[in-house]
């Protein structure tokens, strides 16, 4: 996504649960995009989510409830 969105100058919100994958394709449902920023890209902050990082397992493990 990264790859299509930076050369338009974007950021989105990578927090997992912003993406929904249904018949092999992953949709972003969540209602923020913004200018790019690097401290906001993938690599930078989203990479802590979609990886068992400190920050994600923190987070689901106070929120276990929602999960």
């Amino acid at each position: 996504m990264g790859a299509l969105l930076y050369p338009q100058n974007t950021n989105i919100d990578y927090f997992p649960t912003n993406f929904i994958v249904q018949s092999g394709k992953m949709y972003y449902i969540d209602y923020e995009c913004n200018d790019y920023m690097e401290e906001w890209n993938f690599e930078n902050w989203g990479v802590k989510y979609w990886s068992k990082t400190p920050e994600f397992l923190e987070y689901i493990s106070k929120n276990k409830s929602n999960c």
